[in-house]
């Protein structure tokens, strides 16, 4: 199901987060490429878009621990991939499907 998440697409390496259905979520755009993901890192539950975007990853602020945009994947075998959500942008406005 595609549901509506921003007005309008966040700037180049900025994260913006929001809540869809009861779920944090935040969306990102990295080398002119949207992606979206659940706003909460597997480890400490702590909030994504505190963290930073280093590369094609985004970096929890409070361990350090990496997942990657694209996949979720975590560099870490003990921690949880990060949820990925499909992304897209019709008329401006970026739809995620849960």
């Amino acid at each position: 199901m595609w549901v509506k998440v921003l007005n309008s697409a966040p700037r180049e390496g900025t994260m913006v987060g929001a809540i869809v259905d009861g779920k944090k979520v935040f969306v990102t755009m990295n080398n002119s490429v949207l992606y979206a993901a659940e706003n909460r890192c597997p480890h400490e539950d702590i909030e994504l878009t505190l963290g930073c975007i280093k590369g094609n990853r985004v970096k929890c602020s409070l361990h350090g621990y990496s997942f990657d945009l694209a996949t979720g994947d975590s560099l870490d075998e003990q921690v949880e991939n990060m949820q990925t959500y499909a992304v897209k942008q019709e008329n401006h406005k970026i739809y995620i499907n849960l």
